[in-house]
């Protein structure tokens, strides 16, 4: 089991399938076991046979949060919103301090439409870390979806300041300049977001002559 934590921290997720597995197969009634391996199956891309193993987790044991909150995601990845949310609702039912409940039920609520109950769930997570950088930035996304164009760029800056090498951050706080038509501001970020891999608004702003320096 031990073993599979390490190659699972290495991001080697096949060894770490094969190491859970002869694990669940000494002890069937490992619980873990089965939520590791499905954390495992979902990076391998593989959300079916994830659900499998959460669902046997919390067979096992029906108050795993974790396994909850793991499973919500995949649903999430799926299109399964409402199962998603069910999910994430569930885990924060039994941990109301599981930040990634929040934030993934906030994730699934926005991806059905619901903006205002995501923001809300986003909020809840920085409440119980104030330095979740995906919470602010996703938080930001749902904002500029609102058409709150100031405080979107509030909160792509304070996911700037936890991580200063998010390319999608500094993308995203360019095209929210851009709205309010301070090109200055925009250029700058669109610079920095293609200097970290991410270009795209930087050639929109060429072609279209907003470029300013």
């Amino acid at each position: 089991y031990n073993r599979g934590v390490a190659y699972h921290s290495l991001s080697d997720y096949k060894k770490a399938v094969a190491d859970y597995t002869q694990t669940i197969g000494i002890d069937p009634n490992l619980a873990m076991a089965y939520n590791n391996r499905g954390l495992a199956y979902k990076n391998l891309g593989d959300n079916n046979k994830a659900i499998a193993d959460y669902n046997q987790a919390i067979k096992l044991d029906p108050n795993h949060a974790n396994a909850y909150n793991n499973r919500g995601n995949a649903y999430n990845e799926l299109g399964n919103y409402k199962q998603a949310i069910a999910d994430c609702t569930q885990a924060i039912k039994i941990d109301p301090k599981e930040k990634k409940a929040y934030y993934n039920r906030g994730l699934a609520y926005y991806n059905s439409g619901d903006t205002s109950k995501a923001i809300a769930d986003f909020t809840q997570a920085l409440k119980i870390d104030s330095k979740y950088a995906k919470a602010y930035y996703n938080r930001g996304v749902a904002y500029y979806g609102l058409g709150d164009t100031s405080k979107a760029i509030s909160d792509y800056t304070q996911a700037i300041k936890i991580d200063s090498k998010d390319a999608d951050a500094y993308n995203n706080r360019a095209v929210s300049y851009a709205k309010l038509g301070d090109y200055k501001s925009a250029t700058k970020d669109a610079r920095k977001a293609c200097e970290l891999g991410n270009c795209k608004l930087l050639q929109l702003l060429t072609q279209k002559g907003h470029l300013r320096d």
